[in-house]
């Protein structure tokens, strides 16, 4: 091929390119950039939008390629004898594209159904660990859901309540993806705990390293052993001075509380309890402790002692109240 028909033909491939893609496409800095090289890029771009001035769009383009239309359009051409040299070329190019985007959806489609697919759902003060199909582990907080969907290129988890560990066998060809409503977590091989409350969202990585995404923020974070971040409405944030195999010992019975505040205490008690304890929202209080489950009862009635709040029993659960300041 002669480096004017090398010119043509990638003049045509971009033009095709151009018609459907959008003012920010990162693809366009590449045209822009190919098109200034040479003002015989220029010239056969601009041949090329002379020439097919009128049709509309891309399809409308296949349509006139497969059904062999080219020579009628160019007759309507002043350079006809150029012009049929160019409809072939882009004839060609168009049949590639055709030929190439078919085998692309199929492998899509190929690529995009599951290999595996279920749900787990614990009830209250229920621990479930269930081992996956890749040997990987994933052990299920009581009153918590997942759903889990495997792919050949990819490994996916919605964690859509509650809280779970994941042992993560390592696959270099299939990422391993947890996701809530709010974060993204990917892997490659690790241990990691995902907690979802209502006002956070703890990560927590025994051993390995994930990469945290917030799907609101924008936020990046990277977490290697030992490391925790929390998300909350101030964002998504390392969190210092507190200790990630913490938040794995509810597998072994004990709850760890790092200066938690109430709210997150009583939604955590509640994945143990047949009736729910609930807070009235306006104790800031942090408070730290470690708890048997099997104890929480006992430590719900010690907490007026170490928080300015009061409980109350109510026909649906556990109320805890901020006590009015004294006067």
């Amino acid at each position: 091929m002669s480096t004017h028909n090398k010119i043509s033909e990638t003049a045509a491939r971009w033009f095709i390119r151009m018609q459907e893609a959008s003012p920010d496409a990162p693809e366009r800095s590449q045209f822009e950039a190919w098109l200034m090289q040479s003002p015989l890029h220029q010239q056969e771009y601009l041949s090329i939008s002379h020439a097919w001035q009128g049709i509309d769009s891309v399809s409308e383009l296949q349509s006139l390629a497969q059904a062999k239309q080219t020579d009628v359009f160019l007759k309507q051409n002043e350079r006809k004898k150029t012009r049929q040299k160019l409809a072939g070329t882009v004839a060609g190019v168009v049949a590639a594209i055709c030929i190439g985007w078919a085998g692309f959806h199929q492998y899509q489609v190929w690529q995009n159904t599951p290999t595996l697919q279920l749900a787990s759902t614990t009830a209250r003060a229920q621990l479930m660990t269930q081992t996956l199909d890749d040997g990987s582990r994933v052990t299920l907080n009581a009153n918590s859901h997942i759903e889990i969907k495997f792919y050949r290129h990819q490994r996916h988890i919605d964690l859509l309540q509650g809280e779970a560990v994941f042992e993560v066998q390592h696959d270099p060809d299939r990422p391993f993806v947890v996701e809530t409503n709010r974060l993204k977590v990917a892997v490659l091989g690790t241990r990691f705990a995902i907690n979802k409350l209502q006002q956070l969202e703890r990560i927590s990585v025994d051993h390995g390293k994930v990469e945290v995404i917030s799907k609101t923020g924008g936020t990046k974070i990277i977490l290697h052993n030992n490391q925790v971040a929390e998300l909350t409405a101030a964002g998504l944030q390392p969190r210092t001075n507190v200790t990630a195999q913490d938040y794995f010992k509810f597998i072994s019975g004990t709850l760890v509380f790092n200066q938690a505040e109430l709210a997150e205490i009583a939604e955590t008690l509640s994945r143990y309890r047949p009736t729910p304890v609930t807070t009235d929202g306006l104790s800031k209080e942090k408070i730290s402790a470690v708890v048997a489950i099997k104890d929480s009862n006992n430590f719900i009635s010690t907490l007026p002692r170490i928080a300015n709040i009061h409980i109350k029993q109510t026909t649906t659960g556990t109320l805890l109240e901020t006590d009015p300041p004294s006067k």
